[in-house]
């Protein structure tokens, strides 16, 4: 489920139009033939899964006793709860919703890191792709990503915020670390806002 929480996640923060297919929402699985990839939705557990009084087209799926919109949404972490908050999110942060992507340059292979831009917003998202914790993930970026000057990280997700971040003269993301670690399969998403006091002609080569 974890695999399924974060590629909604990465789906959520990308530019483009998102497609959340029935299922999906919950991470049904599926499976060829391409009648059982859309089997009855799981609504709970119990007769054809709260699906149908009757007798549902196909057989449920063998997770459909635990995978199930009841399940889901009395949990927090759940796949379900993700692509709800996500697409909130998406819809009221307008980086986001319709931002211009900068990718960014990660130390670790495993993560995608990748700036989100629109008008005076730009949006901070990281994604851990591994199943392992990662310690001291450094960020990259080409010349003018940003702004030369000092921001700080504010996370719209709760959690702790990111590290201040300098960027230099040219505009450029340098060796910064924005969190100690990161979580295995989890994403981050930081609003980044000037500081105060903030100059231009920053430190920088």
């Amino acid at each position: 489920m974890r695999k399924a929480r974060i590629a909604s996640f990465v789906l959520l923060t990308l530019p483009g139009v998102p497609f959340v297919y029935y299922g999906e929402e919950i991470g049904m699985i599926g499976a060829k033939p391409d009648e059982r990839i859309r089997t009855p939705m799981q609504w709970r557990p119990g007769h054809a899964d709260g699906f149908t009084t009757g007798r549902a087209w196909e057989p449920l799926q063998p997770d459909s006793t635990t995978t199930t919109v009841e399940a889901e949404d009395r949990d927090s972490t759940s796949v379900l709860a993700m692509n709800r908050r996500m697409i909130r999110l998406r819809s009221r942060v307008p980086a986001l919703g319709e931002g211009m992507l900068v990718p960014l340059e990660a130390s670790v292979d495993g993560v995608a890191a990748y700036l989100r831009e629109a008008g005076d917003q730009q949006v901070l998202v990281l994604a851990n792709l591994t199943s392992q914790t990662l310690d001291g993930v450094a960020l990259w970026s080409r010349r003018g990503a940003l702004a030369p000057g000092r921001w700080a990280l504010h996370t719209l997700l709760g959690g702790a915020d990111g590290a201040e971040l300098t960027v230099d003269a040219r505009g450029q993301l340098q060796n910064f670390t924005p969190l100690p670690s990161l979580a295995p399969l989890e994403g981050f998403v930081f609003e980044l806002r000037r500081v105060r006091g903030n100059h231009h002609g920053v430190n920088g080569p």
